[in-house]
């Protein structure tokens, strides 16, 4: 049984980040942070807002290590969240992003340990309030055998076992074999195209699931090319879905992914990506290595997931731009995708046909050398296909930071959210007030 815990998911992850490099270099850098939070409307209501006081203690780390036998990324947060008026219970709440791969034997056998541990909403369709909050998890692990092919052309057989878990949306949880065969071939320093077929037998742990046990197999292939200022992705197949039993139609579609990043100039980089795939909460939650971020995380980020492991037809679009100069720091990306369930979409539990359409933006300005100040907005209009219902949301943060010394730090943050539903009491808006004092090393 996975533990509800999140201080024994992040310490279970570590342990197995380090136990195969004791003696290798390892470099962890965390932070631990004392914050006050004021809420105006914690509990996210239209007609009576309540007001809250937060402690929240929280531990940041992120871990890296780079060496011959064993590369790993991990980056998580534990926080203790306590509610001084009691409107909330008191909680603990974590996230972590780990991978690891051990190299058993080189060139032939890899084993990789993920973990990716999340907090989403219980109801997407209700207010995102501390009680319509669960921790989520997906674990995998598995070997990856290397072999040749021919003088340019190597082979990959991979296998893996994959849980996902839910506090609360048991629909979510489930068993998973994994397999993959690659055929991969280098055909210059800079490039290579590779035949792909992936299958994944999916099982769900309740037996009240809302759909059959399924299959989903994918045959791809795949071109990469590395230039000096352009990276390029893409993957062109086609996928089917094997639902056991005969309550769902069985599914097939095209696949389509690509990727590219180009970086403009030194100071700007440029990046897009498109797809057309089947995919699930829980696969949407892993992610790839280099997508695993390098600095020590200040907060615990919600998501928004549907937590049901019904598969969905997703078309999903981003542009992202971001400029780096000597004090001003910007970024900027727009994003467009469209989630099509395998059953009506007009169940919770099975899974809500939605299409939203949003961007992200941010700005940071060097005041000082140690004194830091900028905002954050997101925005996004959310289309319930099925149900007809549509959400508006859009947030705004400011900030300031000032590093004290090497090691201590503080920041302010004020931040304003907003939700505008033509359902019936569910518009809403908050302010929350934050200041936090850190050690960092």
């Amino acid at each position: 049984m996975q533990s509800r815990c999140p201080l024994a998911r992040l310490s279970g992850m570590l342990l197995a980040l380090a136990m195969p490099s004791l003696a290798g270099a390892v470099r962890l850098d965390y932070m631990v942070e004392m914050g006050i939070e004021h809420n105006d409307n914690v509990n996210l209501s239209e007609t009576d807002p309540a007001s809250e006081d937060i402690l929240e203690p929280l531990l940041g780390f992120n871990l890296s290590e780079d060496g011959s036998t064993v590369q790993a990324a991990a980056t998580g947060a534990v926080q203790y969240r306590d509610y001084l008026g009691g409107e909330f219970s008191d909680e603990f709440r974590g996230q972590l992003s780990g991978h690891l791969n051990w190299t058993m034997v080189p060139k032939r056998l890899n084993l990789t340990v993920e973990d990716y541990l999340t907090i989403q909403p219980v109801n997407p369709l209700a207010p995102d309030t501390p009680s319509n909050q669960q921790q989520t998890n997906v674990f995998a692990i598995g070997p990856t055998l290397g072999f040749r092919l021919g003088a340019t052309v190597n082979g990959q057989a991979e296998l893996r076992y994959v849980s996902s878990y839910a506090d609360e949306t048991k629909q979510f949880n489930t068993n998973r074999a994994v397999g993959a065969l690659r055929a991969i071939k280098d055909v210059d320093p800079t490039s290579t195209i590779s035949g792909n077929f992936e299958a994944t037998d999916i099982n769900y742990t309740e037996t009240n699931a809302v759909v059959p046990d399924y299959l989903r197999y994918s045959l791809f292939g795949r071109y990469t090319r590395n230039w000096t200022k352009l990276d390029l992705t893409a993957d062109l197949g086609y996928s089917w879905l094997r639902f056991s039993g005969n309550a769902i139609e069985d599914r097939n579609d095209p696949l389509a992914r690509v990727t590219l990043g180009w970086r403009a100039s030194p100071r700007s980089t440029l990046t897009a990506s498109a797809g057309y795939q089947f995919s699930d909460a829980a696969s949407g939650m892993m992610v790839i290595p280099s997508d695993i971020g390098t600095t020590v995380p200040s907060n615990i980020a919600i998501g928004d997931a549907t937590t049901t492991s019904q598969p969905y037809l997703e078309r999903r679009f981003s542009f992202g731009y971001v400029w780096h100069g000597e004090r001003l720091t910007f970024n900027v990306e727009p994003y467009y995708y469209k989630l099509d369930y395998v059953s009506d979409g007009t169940s919770l539990v099975a899974g809500l046909n939605e299409t939203g359409k949003g961007a992200f933006a941010g700005m940071s300005y060097i005041l000082r050398p140690l004194l830091t100040t900028g905002v954050t907005a997101t925005g996004e209009n959310l289309h319930y296909d099925a149900i007809g219902r549509i959400d508006d949301t859009w947030t705004v943060t400011a900030f300031l930071r000032q590093q004290w010394t090497r090691n201590w730090s503080w920041r302010l943050e004020l931040s304003h959210y907003e939700r505008n539903s033509d359902a019936p009491g569910l518009s809403s808006d908050q302010n929350v007030a934050y200041f936090g004092i850190a050690y960092t090393r």
